[in-house]
């Protein structure tokens, strides 16, 4: 697997195997769809960092990367994936619905593990995001995930303002109002 664009674009990146990377035109897409945007610190969580290979995009992009992994197996490998692009990642072992942090995020990607419960995952995320943020949220289009029911019944500040199917996965980008 090798990033897609940015200053390290082309750098082959190792894939821990208890994972299901991005596929590269959905990050390509992605990135394109958040040229349009402007944010003020450029901060962007990975929750659920995998293979890091939303986080190490975003870093070759400019953006300040902060990633959340469970596995301590998988978070060796996502730092040998950093040390290949000469960058220190800033990564915490941790279970994402338990993270607490005082920073708010510009951009918060969501791709846990398919058969988790969404719910608390976008709760989550919408009380670590910044005022103006984007939460982007990859899923399996099979899977049925009613975003705007979990939106409304949860009374979150968020509105969609775009999905797109690409293959089985499904990407929904959700903004702060």
């Amino acid at each position: 697997m090798y990033l897609t664009g940015g200053q390290f674009k082309g750098h082959k990146i190792e894939v821990p195997k208890n994972t299901k990377p991005t596929l590269s035109k959905v990050r390509e897409s992605i990135f394109n769809i958040l040229q349009q945007f402007e944010f003020e610190n450029n901060t962007f969580l990975d929750m659920f960092a995998g293979s890091a290979i939303m986080g190490l995009e975003a870093i070759s992009r400019g953006y300040k990367v902060y990633e959340l992994e469970i596995n301590p197996k998988t978070i060796s490998i996502i730092k040998k994936n950093y040390e290949k692009i000469k960058q220190k990642p800033n990564i915490i072992l941790t279970d994402s619905l338990k993270y607490k942090s005082e920073t708010r995020f510009d951009i918060i990607y969501l791709d846990p593990p398919w058969n988790m419960d969404y719910n608390p995952i976008i709760q989550k995320a919408q009380s670590l995001l910044s005022k103006d943020g984007i939460i982007i949220i990859e899923f399996d289009k099979q899977k049925e995930i009613n975003i705007p029911k979990i939106i409304a019944d949860n009374n979150l500040n968020l509105e969609i303002i775009k999905s797109k199917k690409y293959g089985r996965c499904l990407i929904s980008i959700l903004k702060q109002i």
